[in-house]
């Protein structure tokens, strides 16, 4: 597949989760997907590094994808992505679902951007969480290119899903079905991958 074309192809992924951003100030009503074990999760500010360190990952694991993987591999997460993303979107807005955050009351430098982020994201788009199904795709997808490298993809995984926890962002149900949507969305369209990109197969042919 041309690697221009592969460009244009990401920008489909990337305007499915633009649409975070109005349904996340838009939102209103709903309910608090809070669990009795939520209670036991510590505010750790810096945890806010990786958690916003997530997002140029994303996009530098998308690019890298669309440098290297074939076909069928790159097809995979790109559609897969594009399926969870919908599913998202309908999520929040059919059913709304926000966090309530604790009050930051440090000085220091991982306070003050914990606070910058609660600032510019409002609390609504807890489930499923973005943070879990967009990572768990690209960790899925990288760990089936690259098999010798899962444990690196999988430590990405663990310390971005952490991250939302631990700066309060998300509740631990928000991370179960983010999971679950990713990895169902991943395996369903692995399997008909074959006919994905059965158009651009045939076309280099």
């Amino acid at each position: 597949m041309i690697k221009k074309k592969r460009l244009f192809i990401l920008l489909i992924p990337l305007s499915v989760q633009l649409l975070y951003l109005p349904i996340n100030r838009l939102a209103s009503g709903g309910i608090k997907p809070e669990i009795p074990l939520d209670q036991l999760m510590p505010l750790w500010p810096v945890w806010a590094v990786p958690y916003l360190l997530a997002i140029p990952l994303w996009i530098f694991g998308f690019l890298w994808a669309g440098l290297v993987m074939d076909d069928k591999q790159f097809m995979t997460l790109v559609v897969s992505s594009t399926m969870a993303m919908c599913i998202g979107m309908i999520c929040f807005i059919v059913f709304p679902t926000f966090v309530e955050r604790p009050t930051v009351t440090g000085n220091d430098w991982a306070s003050k951007l914990l606070r910058w982020i609660y600032a510019n994201d409002e609390v609504y788009n807890a489930v499923p969480s973005g943070h879990a199904y967009i990572s768990t795709i690209l960790a899925l997808a990288w760990r089936r290119w690259k098999p010798d490298l899962s444990w690196l993809w999988g430590a990405i995984l663990v310390i971005i899903l952490l991250s939302t926890l631990f700066t309060r962002q998300h509740y631990l149900i928000d991370l179960v079905i983010g999971i679950g949507l990713g990895v169902t969305a991943y395996c369903i369209v692995y399997q008909v991958s074959p006919r994905v990109c059965y158009y651009t197969t045939q076309k280099k042919a």
